[in-house]
């Protein structure tokens, strides 16, 4: 018995040292690796992969691996379109040869995908880990991975990069993904794009976008444009300098400014100073704006800087002016219809002047941003001599307008003519009377004496617009004889109420007319009546006769 078990033992001995012996002798299987050559890139960035431990090529067995990109994260002897379903196929390079430098080798290149559609599920490509995956051509074993980091697209300017609230920047960018539409975050809020590109081109490139800054406090603020496909994210700094605007920007001792500003600290006290005295104080809102009025303070004509500054060392100034009022006019004398010009300055920007003439309203002018206006009116209708022209705005200006007083010209009578016979109704003319203050106006008079005694005038019009008049049924003059003669005369009145001399005394008569009786007409009428009475039994008569 004890030999079979020293036996048993030397027989286990043996067999272990043959297995010693024999293991060295088998050749070790080297592990699978790929490396990837950036470890990390944007879409469309070229990568590049090498493998090594596999099975090498032979002259009569080319031996390929199969390339994916997939997002799902799975381990050797994992499957693909098992554990891994989201993927991208990229390609199959060749495995080197026996006995070559590169013996069970590869080296390819690709370029990282926008999208991954190979798999059961598709998904868009963005920023984050993913994984290339290596397996035999033709199986879905995976035989090696490795990781890989999809960083975000794209690289951004803009012009200009520091401003005040509602400037224009202009955004270009590059290498984003291809023909996708962009979008823009300020401070992380939408901001509408203006004008310019809203999507790439083929190449991932866009230009000319153009944002407008929105009010914001002042100091660095984020840009970020996003792809829409390709999830690129890019950011950029713009910088918002405090500013104001003043309104009106020249005025007199007590006119009302407006001041607004923006850009400013959040919610921060600010002081406004003029010629470094105090005229108010206020807060701003949460986005460094604010809005509030002072009162011009009683200081001499001159040009003066004022500024705002808050509790952030924030600032900004502009200059005003304040400016002695002036008014002219020109001309101060003239006709009806005369163009009159009245300008001024010194007055509140913005402000309404109004223009009176005898105290009615003639003209209104706006105040230009410099404090200075200007207007034209047309004298109108208005008597001869001083008329009073008030200017109102931030004070009450008076001045004289002197209408002319030159009489015009006499009428030079020319129907009817002296000492004739005047058919009824009598039409009177003359020639026109022109003059500088239109419109001119006749009167004309008619009368029975030459020297047109009160109760001597039968007929008298005065406002006549034309150079002839002729008399109506109600107005017919009596018969006259020649002996008693009618005289008529005329005058002319222009717009400013300056009247003519009357002209001479132009002599007519109408003639005297035939009167029946009325007893006459009335017998003439009956003996008409049995005349035609009878006509009309001898006719019938003469009718009855040729019937027979």
């Amino acid at each position: 018995m004890k030999c079979n078990k020293i036996f048993r033992i030397l027989s286990i001995a043996v067999v272990l040292s043959l297995l010693l012996v024999a293991i060295p002798a088998t050749p070790a299987l080297a592990a699978r690796v790929i490396e990837l050559d950036p470890e990390e890139g944007k879409i469309g960035d070229t990568i590049t992969i090498t493998g090594s431990g596999f099975t090498a090529s032979t002259d009569t067995n080319e031996r390929h691996v199969d390339i994916y990109f997939a997002k799902d994260e799975a381990d050797t002897y994992d499957d693909i379109d098992d554990e891994v379903n989201t993927y991208e196929f990229l390609r199959s390079p060749l495995i080197g040869y026996v006995d070559d430098d590169d013996e069970g080798e590869f080296e390819t290149t690709f370029k990282v995908p926008a999208e991954l559609n190979d798999g059961t599920d598709d998904e868009d490509v963005e920023p984050g880990t993913y994984y290339v995956y290596v397996t035999i051509y033709n199986t879905y074993r995976i035989k090696a991975y490795a990781e890989f980091t999809v960083l975000a697209g794209g690289e951004i300017t803009i012009d200009p990069d520091e401003g005040t609230v509602g400037t224009e920047v202009e955004i270009s960018g590059t290498d984003f993904g291809d023909e996708e539409d962009i979008f823009i975050e300020y401070d992380g809020e939408d901001i509408d794009i203006e004008t310019g590109d809203d999507e790439t081109d083929r190449n991932g490139d866009f230009e000319d976008t153009i944002i407008i800054i929105p009010e914001s406090i002042a100091g660095n603020h984020t840009i970020t444009v996003f792809g829409e496909d390709s999830g690129a994210e890019v950011e950029a700094t713009f910088t918002v300098e405090p500013e104001i605007t003043v309104s009106p920007t020249s005025g007199t001792p007590e006119t009302t400014v407006t001041v607004s500003g923006t850009g400013f600290g959040n919610r921060s006290d600010f002081v406004i100073d003029l010629d470094r005295t105090e005229v108010a104080t206020g807060t701003t809102d949460r986005y460094g704006s604010f809005d509030t009025t002072f009162n011009v303070p009683a200081l001499t004509s001159d040009t003066y800087d004022l500024e705002v500054w808050d509790e952030d060392d924030n600032s900004d100034e502009v200059e005003f002016t304040i400016a002695a009022i002036t008014v002219n006019l020109n001309p101060a004398t003239g006709h009806v219809g005369t163009e009159v010009t009245v300008s001024g300055a010194g007055y509140t920007a913005g402000g309404t002047v109004t223009i009176e003439y005898d105290a009615t309203e003639i003209a209104t002018a706006t105040v230009k941003s410099d404090g200075t206006f200007s207007t034209t009116f047309t004298v109108p209708i208005s008597q001869y001599g001083a008329h009073d022209v008030t200017v109102s705005g931030d004070t009450t200006e008076e001045f004289t307008f002197t209408m002319e007083s030159q009489a015009p010209p006499i009428p030079r009578p020319l129907l009817p003519q002296m000492g004739v016979k005047a058919e009824q109704p009598v039409h009177f003319d003359w020639e026109s009377v022109t003059d500088n203050s239109l419109p001119v106006t006749y009167s004309l008079q008619i009368a029975t004496r030459y020297d047109f005694a009160a109760l001597s005038i039968v007929l008298e019009k005065t406002g006549l617009t034309e150079s002839e008049y002729t008399i109506t049924e109600a107005e017919k003059l009596s018969s006259v004889s020649k002996e008693e003669s009618y005289y008529w005369r005329i005058k002319a009145i222009d717009g400013a109420s300056n009247e003519s001399e009357w002209t001479g005394a132009g002599e007519f008569y109408t003639g005297v007319a035939f009167a029946m009786p009325d007893w006459t007409m009335y017998a003439l009428f009956g003996i008409g009546g049995l005349v035609l009475f009878i006509v009309g039994i001898w006719v019938g008569r003469r009718t009855a006769y040729y019937s027979c």
